[in-house]
């Protein structure tokens, strides 16, 4: 007599069910040393590194026990395998920025050449998030604005679940290593916003100091005469020093140095010599605003004259 095991209910595997090809985590020192804004991310996620789930969060995480994993803008979503049949289902839910927002942001970011040239230059430090604070508008999300559901359920951040743990850790590694993912979050892939940034920062300038364009070459209003064509009048002074006091100065050409090497030889996706000039543009902005600042500071805290009485 044969008895069937059909009908009787099978065990549970002692670990989670195996998945293939699934999303690894590639950190091996946990959340430690993450880049901005990985590291203010990190602040808003309920993740504890000394949390009883991030030891199994990241067990999970290094054999591959995401299912799936998509980042997009004002979501996130992950599914992770345990031992059920079902993997669970992680939602982060944030706002998005409208238009108006991503306006403000933009108007902000084109009153300094030092952003465009920082995101045209493929970085993407920590001076970026400056544009979006002063508009109101922060690119990463304040913590109560997350809304993190674990298969429809919301999730206490007190008591996070490994699989909760694991998918904000999948997103902070993702950010760590592509900081401008950052942007797309937010509702704007970051090719566009360096497009957008361009255009309102040459609105900006009117066209004066537009940040990345090739400097034009410029030649010499009179050209230099050979030494042997001055023989004649080579030791002679020339003109005095009053000369000079008392002379017009000459008209000042932006970028000279820029315009007379002309446009640089290496190839790229960005020509090096805009880069200089938004550089240069911005230094000698800062230059003057400093020397202001002492000159102003010197007025004030300039001593009284001791034949005055005081």
């Amino acid at each position: 007599m044969s008895t069937s095991m059909g009908n009787m209910p099978r065990p549970k595997p002692d670990g989670p069910r195996r998945v293939r090809n699934g999303v690894r985590l590639r950190r091996k020192e946990g959340l430690e040393n993450l880049s901005w804004p990985a590291c203010v991310w990190r602040e808003r996620l309920p993740v504890d590194p000394q949390g009883s789930e991030m030891g199994p969060a990241l067990e999970y995480g290094r054999i591959g026990q995401t299912v799936k994993f998509e980042m997009g803008a004002g979501l996130v979503t992950a599914k992770v395998q345990c031992i059920e049949p079902k993997p669970y289902e992680v939602r982060i839910e944030f706002p998005t920025l409208n238009d108006a927002s991503w306006k403000r942001v933009l108007e902000q970011a084109a009153s300094g050449a030092i952003y465009s040239a920082k995101l045209l230059a493929g970085e993407f430090p920590e001076l970026v998030g400056e544009p979006f604070e002063a508009a109101g508008h922060p690119l990463v999300p304040a913590a109560e604005e997350l809304i993190i559901t674990c298969n429809g359920e919301r999730v206490d951040d007190r008591a996070p679940s490994r699989h909760v743990v694991l998918a904000s850790m999948i997103l902070l590694e993702r950010l760590d290593e592509t900081p401008e993912l950052a942007l797309a979050l937010r509702g704007m892939e970051a090719r566009s916003f360096r497009d957008e940034l361009q255009e309102a920062r040459m609105l900006t300038t009117r066209g004066v100091s537009q940040a990345h364009t090739n400097p034009d070459v410029v030649q010499l209003a009179s050209p230099v005469n050979s030494i042997e064509s001055r023989l004649q009048d080579f030791w002679r002074p020339g003109s005095s020093i009053h000369d000079f006091r008392n002379g017009t100065l000459p008209e000042h050409v932006p970028h000279a140095l820029l315009r007379r090497l002309g446009a640089s030889p290496l190839e790229g996706r960005f020509p090096i010599t805009g880069l200089l000039a938004s550089i240069y543009d911005t230094v000698a902005e800062e230059a003057r605003t400093i020397i202001h600042d002492a000159e102003s500071a010197g007025h004030s805290t300039a001593p009284d004259d001791p034949g005055t009485p005081s």
